[in-house]
């Protein structure tokens, strides 16, 4: 039987290993990676929360942008953001942009 996040992963195609914490440096830690992907993730003004499951400490979300979706796990413990592979890409490459900046 699967939970509704393995379901939200199916539904839009998600795949738990295609994390971004597996692209980025290992230096990134959750909270510098929760939020560069927060600030990338809202110059798209498409933005949109699809699916959802809230907890007491957070939630897993499914967020579309530009045509593609990603898997957003937030909670007070950990941040994980899963995606495509090209998906991952071009979010990592205007994260470092953003940081770089910095």
């Amino acid at each position: 039987m699967k939970n509704k996040t393995d379901e939200m992963r199916l539904r839009y195609g998600l795949k738990e290993k295609d994390s971004i914490l597996s692209v980025l440096d290992d230096f990134w830690d959750e909270d510098e990676v929760r939020e560069y992907c927060w600030q990338v993730l809202h110059t798209y003004p498409d933005l949109n929360k699809e699916d959802w499951i809230i907890g007491i400490e957070g939630g897993d979300f499914v967020y579309s942008f530009a045509g593609n979706f990603v898997l957003i796990t937030d909670d007070i413990w950990s941040f994980n953001l899963v995606g495509k592979p090209p998906v991952l890409a071009l979010l990592t490459e205007k994260m470092k942009q953003i940081r770089n900046i910095r």
